[in-house]
């Protein structure tokens, strides 16, 4: 059984299709076919069903996924500590939140880009989890609440809360606990309804009969960020976009007890989805860096 037969397997696996498999992996359909026939030889038994251009596992081919997996991983393992130094080769499609790509993604990529060419995709949750489902990336990097679904692998877990801002020379920034019931009175810049964290805090202000009607609607977190600065209004962000300029004295907290929202910065990846060397190397980055922090 070869290696290069196995790794065939898995992105038919992955793709449901012989011609895309041949198209990613540089070989023609006919070699494709001719491997997975190969190696439903050597196992004894069909692994996929083919009815016109739809290509599923048959229960056979289920029960050797896990194991193709294993014998591929194993094999990665073995060559990268006969060659710790090799460098991670081929690219990593990643689909992540705006904000995180703003925030966190700048420095990671310092540290990850010469080892292998990223493909970045910024989108909604829900856009992210159905390009994860459609293996048109390797790995979701979101920011909402905790997702918890039986096809992914959770890789990586933080907890950000989401805090009230103003200008320092705002009246309300001097106050140290604030009552809910004053927000709708004041004016607010906001991220767009769909983002996570503005979904949570309409939530919360619902849930007390209450609501913000933002004056501005904004996609770009570290643009409201500025705006408010500049003393245009209040603003409801994630802490760790917002955290340099609190500790600069650019930016003030508001204590709002009545309105504690925290969401989830979390890593995916698709049970599905067998871990490519590439896929590890960020994972173990975004673990060194969550650690350090």
């Amino acid at each position: 059984m070869e290696l290069r037969t196995v790794n065939t397997f898995l992105h038919i696996a992955e793709l449901h299709s012989f011609s895309r498999t041949a198209r990613q992996l540089g070989y023609s359909q006919s070699a494709v076919s001719s491997q997975i026939a190969q190696l439903e030889a050597e196992l004894g038994t069909p692994l996929f069903d083919r009815v016109g251009k739809t290509v599923r596992l048959t229960d056979a081919g289920q029960t050797f996924l896990g194991y193709a997996r294993t014998l591929l991983e194993t094999a990665q393992q073995a060559q990268a500590a006969l060659q710790p130094a090799q460098q991670v080769r081929g690219s990593l499609r990643i689909a992540l939140a705006d904000s995180v790509c703003s925030t966190f993604l700048p420095e990671l990529l310092q540290r990850y880009h010469a080892r292998c060419p990223l493909v970045l995709h910024t989108a909604s949750s829900d856009e992210m989890l159905q390009l994860l489902s459609t293996n048109q990336v390797d790995l979701v990097y979101t920011l909402d609440q905790p997702l918890l679904q039986p096809a992914l692998v959770l890789a990586a877990d933080v907890p950000e809360p989401v805090c009230f801002i103003a200008s320092p020379q705002h009246p309300l920034a001097q106050e140290s606990v604030l009552p809910l019931d004053i927000l709708p009175r004041q004016e607010f810049l906001l991220t767009e309804r769909g983002m996570s964290y503005r979904d949570a805090l309409d939530q919360c202000m619902a849930a007390h009969g209450l609501a913000i009607h933002p004056y501005l609607e904004l996609g770009s977190a570290a643009l409201l960020c500025q705006m408010v600065e500049q003393g245009m209004g209040l603003s409801f962000l994630p802490e760790y976009i917002v955290r340099p300029a609190l500790a600069a004295g650019h930016l003030a907290r508001l204590s709002v007890p009545d309105c504690a929202v925290e969401m989830h910065r979390q890593l995916f990846y698709h049970r599905d989805k067998w871990l490519t060397p590439q896929m590890k190397a960020f994972i173990e980055l975004v673990l060194e860096d969550t650690q350090a922090k």
